[in-house]
């Protein structure tokens, strides 16, 4: 018997093309065994393949060189009568790999034989965490951009390849496209399906097609048929699709994909184990998530940020007893949490009375609406909780959010302690936010220009923006308009003193649509 490894060196084919002799019956499945393969060492999963089959592999190099298809070579070697039946529809056939100017990956990777910590046999029992997924993982927002993997998957997809910085050059569909170059139609499809299946209800295919970026004709066109070709599954939280894996070592396979508010996380399950194990041991779904982001690659990513702070929360904290205090605050923390989730805000820090949220690029709709959206939404909820707080309490206060909104591309990265996770951003952004979170007084949102010009006209003209300015005959608000901070402040109120740094910043209200 020949490991795969002897066959490959004594051929000098690839792992995938050797996957694609299986694929066509011209080699048998290669036999797994967990075994040294020298005498000492620690034992290892390899696939052992008969003697013949090296003989077998020079064979069908020597047809193909004489000009013979591999349909032909298929049917006299593997001895068929009739064509490999395809299901219906049948796949898009695969374009041939060119070479791809915004791959994550410079070069095809080079897989090696997998160590007995990648494999778990099927009669251990699995006991997995993000931590330790004892398979290739990764996890991909809804545009199809890595933002998180394991080692398995650095070593299977990038072999050491520097991935981007900015998270519009990290598409996976270049890397996919490259890593099953030599596998047959279907199985290509079967890949490709395990992941647009997930993703499909909230990527527009126009929106998938202007992500493809710089990648062939051909190759563009064969993924938009995957596209419309790919059902999306009944059941939306996770899917599961069979494909044969490019490595024989590993074979039929399982592509898990299992769905997120904030992406896809993808396992490729060897069909010697159970899955559904696999299954139980990350069912708690929001320890799992929290434990992906906290991992998540530092990005350089375009965003906005929202700073609402909860004004004269001294003040209101001096009035209530704790309880009372504590249950305000709760109060708020929850009931603003689904409106951030409704606009796809991520979370990044509360500090007692304040709060940061994230919103980022989105396939299906406009981040920067979001944040400007989901503002006023805050805002209109404040009020209600107000009403509800002056029946309570018998009091005369108004409770207000001030709220700073800004835009920009700043590395986003995560710290964490042992028991927790914030999301961080680095960058002026963040700082611009903050200080306009100052500027605000009695609920008012402020946005910088930069934010609201991005919008498009449509968006722009469903919601109201402007300055209010005086007049000889009192304050008049003017739409449509922007002011540096500096001639919106007064140098007798003390607190606009730290906002001198972002004096020239052009700013405008944000007020709800009348």
């Amino acid at each position: 018997m020949l490991t795969s490894v002897a066959l490959l060196e004594g051929s000098g084919i690839s792992r995938a093309t050797l996957n694609n002799y299986i694929a066509l019956g011209l080699l048998p499945r290669p036999e797994v065994r967990r075994q040294a393969a020298v005498p000492g060492e620690a034992p290892t999963t390899l696939g052992y393949f008969p003697d013949w089959a090296l003989e077998r592999i020079q064979q069908v190099q020597e047809l193909k060189r004489a000009g013979i298809s591999m349909e032909d070579i298929r049917r006299q070697l593997a001895g068929a009568e009739e064509p490999v039946k395809q299901t219906a529809p049948p796949p898009p056939q695969p374009p041939p790999v060119a070479p791809v100017a915004r791959s994550l990956a410079d070069k095809p990777p080079v897989v090696e034989k997998r160590s007995a910590s990648a494999t778990i046999q099927a009669s251990e029992s699995v006991q997995v965490s993000v931590e330790n997924i004892p398979y290739v993982a990764y996890m991909v927002n809804f545009e199809f951009q890595l933002i998180w993997l394991n080692a398995l998957a650095q070593k299977e997809f990038f072999a050491g390849n520097q991935i981007p910085e900015r998270a519009t050059d990290r598409s996976i569909v270049p890397t996919l496209l490259e890593w099953a170059a030599d596998l047959p139609a279907q199985e290509q499809a079967n890949l490709f399906n395990a992941h647009l299946g997930l993703i499909k209800s909230r990527l527009p295919r126009q929106t998938f097609s202007q992500n493809l970026g710089d990648l062939h004709d051909a190759q563009r066109q064969w993924l938009m048929t995957c596209y419309d070709q790919c059902p999306e599954p009944d059941n939306r939280i996770q899917h599961l699709v069979d494909m044969m894996h490019p490595d024989p070592d590993i074979g039929q396979c399982k592509v898990l994909a299992l769905s997120f508010r904030e992406g896809v996380l993808i396992v490729y399950v060897p069909d010697q184990q159970d899955v559904h194990q696999l299954l139980n041991s990350i069912s708690r779904r929001d320890t799992l998530i929290r434990n992906l982001l906290s991992q998540r690659l530092p990005v350089l990513t375009p965003l906005a940020v929202m700073v609402a702070d909860l004004q004269n929360s001294v003040r209101i904290c001096s009035e209530l007893p704790p309880e009372d205090y504590f249950a305000l605050i709760n109060q708020i923390w929850s009931t603003l949490d689904p409106i951030f989730r409704e606009y796809y805000g991520a979370y990044g820090k509360h500090t007692g009375d304040g709060m940061v949220y994230y919103f980022f690029p989105q396939p299906d709709r406009n981040y920067l609406m979001n944040a400007v959206l989901c503002a006023n939404k805050v805002r209109e909820t404040m009020q209600s909780i107000s009403h509800d707080w002056k029946v309570r309490k018998g009091w005369t206060n108004q409770l207000y959010m001030n709220i700073g909104l800004s835009e920009g591309e700043e590395w986003l990265g995560t710290f964490k302690t042992n028991t927790n996770f914030e999301l961080v951003v680095l960058g002026e952004t963040i700082n611009i936010c903050g200080r306009l979170s100052d500027l605000a007084r009695f609920g008012k949102v402020w946005a910088t220009k930069g934010l609201i010009s991005k919008l498009s006209n449509t968006e722009r003209s469903t919601i109201r923006y402007g300055v209010e300015r005086d007049t000889p005959e009192g304050k008049v608000f003017v739409n449509n308009s922007y002011a540096q901070v500096t001639t919106l402040l007064s140098d007798t109120e003390p607190r606009h003193a730290k906002l001198m740094d972002i004096a020239t910043c052009a700013v405008a209200e944000v007020l709800p649509k009348l």
